[in-house]
């Protein structure tokens, strides 16, 4: 698995988790099993529902999303994001599985914000082993 995080000039950061898998989804898939794994990783606190993930699927807004478009939704909003703008991103080609997050500006700072890219990795990793064993 490989794992690359970069903090841009203007505040917002790329986070790319990838690893080798022989299975093909469809976004639609992929889009489901991540959002199951942030609900599992967070004991059912935390759930994707009406285009955001909120605690326990009601309230308030941790970060919402724009519709799924071509496996990528857009952030467009809530208390995790410091200004709309940016993605997130699912993809499985039969080699490869990744999900990457692009141009997102986190509310979070220095070393809160670390704690929350570790838990967009523990997320990420489960994400791909999940996915890695849909082949199986």
């Amino acid at each position: 698995m490989e794992n690359v995080s970069v903090r841009r000039e203007d505040g917002t950061v790329d986070v790319l988790e990838r690893g080798q898998g022989d299975v093909a989804l469809d976004p639609q898939g992929l889009e489901q099993l991540y959002w199951d794994e942030i609900r599992r990783a967070t004991f059912g606190v935390a759930r994707f529902s009406r285009g955001g993930i909120r605690l326990f699927g009601l309230w308030p807004v941790v970060l919402r999303f724009g519709p799924l478009v071509d496996g990528r939704r857009a952030i467009v909003g809530g208390l995790m994001a410091r200004r709309p703008g940016g993605s997130i991103a699912w993809r499985a080609d039969g080699e490869q599985i990744s999900v990457a997050v692009e141009r997102y500006a986190p509310f979070l700072r220095g070393p809160l914000w670390r704690l929350q890219l570790s838990f967009h990795c523990l997320v990420g990793r489960r994400f791909l082993a999940r996915v890695a064993g849909e082949a199986r």
